[in-house]
């Protein structure tokens, strides 16, 4: 026992004189050195904590020296694990030492995805196998042959943890991650089906039209199926002055520069007389040589049986193409406004095949409902293409002359982009359109709503009969509204680093997009103003949609917005002059810029927060209605947009809507009456165990409608046509946080008799 001891004893001091002997090795600095040191550390020390003083002298002199010496403590440790990793790195072969270096950047840029787990992932591979290596090659040359027992033992379980550890890595890189089975506010739980009587033909069904197809491309198209024998032809155009730094690697490739972009396109359409509507799609940014263009085939068949005519348009030429943008040294640049201007360039076309006698589309193409459906960057394209058509020119030279003004009255961004491209350095807005957002809770790629920025951008005149709508889907990813992406949303070996196993089926997603964007056209292009309600309340479509989670917003041209918390930094006024803003008993009462995943987004919103258990009585939000300029509808509807922001909620949020008129009488109504206020949706992007290095979740709107006749149900003795006050009254749910914006009231009068007469019918093409 006391021979152990001693043995234990030697062994630590041996170990504290190698180390105390590693730094007394260490050479003496020279007097130019030590001066250098003196200098640099203490200039760095006194202005070090001059700062400090700035930053928390003013707590006083405990907490100043405390947390000063804190933080000195902290950068001296890591000055020293950063010298001690150099020291290190010196007593490692230099060959070595070139290959780690070499492998960690190849490691590095295969891990393609969020770039803190990129550089764990890429360390814990480099780590685990040059470990791994380094022990059983020790092994294999018999290194630990005539070492003690107890080397040996200290040498098995480092080499076990190393392998243990190796495999590990590979076993989490090649695992599809882990799926949310709980989906506690499906479709099918939130819609009862007795409130949605199932008079509405699903859009998603094939019509009576038989299909055909063809292709029409240029000349210099490198991509034969444009140049079929009975494909159309069509001249290229010169995009030299959208784009910037096209190589002369992709000018081989192609076979085209910028001075000369083919009008390629893939074309279903109806066999029938017409004239009928005109659906044109873009994909986004994927390789360039995986052409996207016919992923939307399931669309384009879809669309044209019900009467359209659908082209996805090639713009595969503008992608990203690692072999000719030299590994991303030498990128295409300012390539997001030709996305947009090429489709006005491809209508350009199609106006004039309308014209000419002989034809196939000659007299069958309606240009005066036209809709533009873009995916990812093509998703900001159709909005690009949306304001260059009423555009005389673009807003970067006023030189190039367009002569466009198409009637384009629809527009439709799939996990669509945003600000990628500003015309003039300003955020693109539309005005008098009809605009559809869709966004997957589950995006790799645009991981944040940024449909959910243009949504706010667009904007309604007195007299338009426009609408917008966004649906945020839970268990949709980014490719997957594309058949040629599918499931992987990251390029190559950086999908390993995603939680792919929480995405719904391809068929179930495609399905979404087929249910929506059909009764979309449908209620837009061909005026069948009851599938208006899909998007005004999705449980119109519960039997058609797939069974997931869903947040929908919804505002119309019919609305008087009384307050979107856009215009000033006033609390205390609305946005309609004359009306006032009065919050009572809130914990949180701010206008700031919704708090989206990675920042702010471009739009604002009203922030309410209570807790009942700390304030006496009941908090309140109030909105005190004009006095004058603010027509009652006589079928008036109160409507507004409300997100959950506390994401702590295990119940749904519930409230009072309270209304008053100029009598006094009230009425109220819990927002559960109009369905509750969904949570925000956690969707781990990034597999366990770093889901937290990414944010998982943020605000969605989700719009509320409650007819002022049923308040009147509720109290007789309330007139609605004399409606004063609008109040949230916080008395259902103890506390919470949420986003509040869009409030107004919606003139349903004309749209329900609308809807009245066609219910019900079959689709009329």
């Amino acid at each position: 026992m006391a021979e152990t001891e001693l043995s234990r004893r030697g062994s630590i001091r041996t170990w504290r004189e190698r180390i105390v002997g590693g730094i007394k090795r260490q050479p003496p600095l020279t007097p130019g050195w030590k001066g250098a040191s003196i200098a640099l550390f203490g200039i760095a020390g006194v202005i070090f904590l001059i700062q400090s003083y700035h930053l928390i002298g003013s707590r006083g002199l405990w907490d100043y020296v405390t947390g000063t010496g804190v933080f000195l403590l902290a950068i001296a440790l890591i000055a020293m694990v950063i010298a001690g990793v150099l020291h290190l790195a010196k007593r490692m072969p230099s060959r070595y030492i070139g290959l780690a270096l070499a492998s960690f950047i190849l490691l590095f840029i295969s891990f393609i995805g969020p770039m803190t787990v990129m550089f764990i992932v890429t360390l814990s591979v480099l780590a685990g196998c040059s470990l791994s290596g380094a022990i059983i090659s020790r092994w294999i040359r018999g290194s630990y042959r005539e070492a003690k027992t107890r080397t040996k033992v200290i040498a098995g379980i480092a080499t076990a943890v190393t392998v243990v550890f190796t495999l590990c890595t590979g076993a989490w890189l090649v695992d599809g991650g882990r799926a949310e089975l709980a989906k506690p506010y499906r479709l099918s739980v939130m819609k009862a089906p007795e409130h949605y009587p199932g008079t509405l033909a699903n859009p998603a069904e094939p019509g009576t039209y038989p299909i055909k197809k063809l292709t029409y491309g240029s000349a210099n198209g490198y991509r034969k199926v444009f140049n079929a024998e009975d494909s159309l032809i069509t001249e290229p155009v010169d995009g030299s002055a959208f784009v910037a730094n096209w190589s002369s690697l992709r000018t081989k490739t192609f076979g085209f520069g910028p001075e000369a972009i083919p009008l390629n396109g893939l074309v279903w359409y109806p066999d029938g007389e017409g004239p009928f509507p005109l659906v044109m799609i873009v994909h986004g940014n994927h390789l360039a040589t995986d052409y996207s263009d016919p992923g939307y085939a399931y669309l384009g068949e879809l669309l044209a049986s019900r009467g359209y005519i659908v082209v996805s348009i090639d713009e595969n030429f503008l992608n990203t193409s690692p072999f000719d943008d030299l590994f991303m040294l030498n990128v295409l640049e300012k390539e997001n406004p030709a996305r947009g201007w090429l489709m006005l360039e491809h209508l350009s076309v199609w106006k004039k095949w309308n014209g000419t006698v002989g034809n196939p589309f000659y007299g069958k193409v309606d240009m005066h409902r036209i809709a533009l459906i873009g995916h990812s960057r093509g998703g900001e394209a159709v909005t690009v293409a949306a304001a260059y058509n009423q555009l005389q020119s673009p807003p970067e030279d006023g030189n190039i002359k367009f002569n466009y003004g198409f009637g384009i009255r629809s527009v439709i961004s799939l996990a669509g982009t945003d600000g990628q491209y500003e015309p003039a350095s300003r955020p693109t807005e539309l005005i008098d359109l009809n605009y559809l957002a869709l966004q997957g809770a589950h995006d790799m790629d645009v991981s944040s709503f940024a449909g959910a920025s243009q949504y706010n951008r667009v904007g309604f005149t007195p007299g338009s009969d426009n609408f917008k709508a966004s649906v945020y889907i839970y268990g949709a990813n980014h490719g997957q509204f594309n058949t040629v992406w599918g499931r992987s949303d990251a390029p190559g070996l950086g999908n390993l680093l995603y939680n792919r196993a929480q995405l719904i089926p391809q068929e179930e997603q495609l399905q979404a997009a087929k249910v929506l964007i059909s009764s979309f056209l449908d209620a837009t292009l061909y005026g069948r103003t009851e599938y208006r309600a899909i998007f005004q309340d999705l449980g119109h479509a519960r039997e058609w949609l797939p069974d997931t989670m869903y947040i929908n917003d919804y505002l119309d041209a019919r609305t008087t917005l009384i307050s979107t918390f856009d215009e000033d930094i006033d609390l205390s006024t609305t946005t309609l002059p004359g009306g006032q803003l009065i919050g009572e008993r809130l914990t949180e009462w701010k206008e700031e810029q919704v708090e989206m995943k990675f920042a702010p987004g471009p739009f604002s919103a009203v922030r309410l927060g209570w807790d009942r258990g700390k304030v006496d009585g009941i908090p309140s939000y109030t909105i005190v209605l004009p006095d004058t300029g603010l027509a009652v509808p006589p079928n008036g509807t109160l409507v507004f947009s409300m997100a959950d922001r506390s994401g702590t909620q295990e119940e749904l949020v519930d409230l009072t809507i309270e209304v008053e008129d100029t009598s006094g009488n009230t009425a109220s109504m819990p927002l559960s009456a109009a369905g509750g206020l969904l949570p925000m949706f956690e969707g781990g992007i990034v597999k366990w165990p770093f889901t937290s290095l990414m944010p998982t979740k943020e605000p969605v709107f989700q719009n509320f409608a409650f007819r002022l006749s049923d308040f009147r149900h509720v109290n007789p003795s309330f007139q609605p046509e004399r409606i004063s006050r609008i109040r949230f009254v916080f008395d259902q749910s103890a506390n919470g946080s949420i986003y509040l914006r869009d409030v107004g009231l919606r003139d349903d009068a004309a749209i329900s008799d609308a809807v009245k007469s066609t219910i019900g019918k079959e689709n009329e093409r």
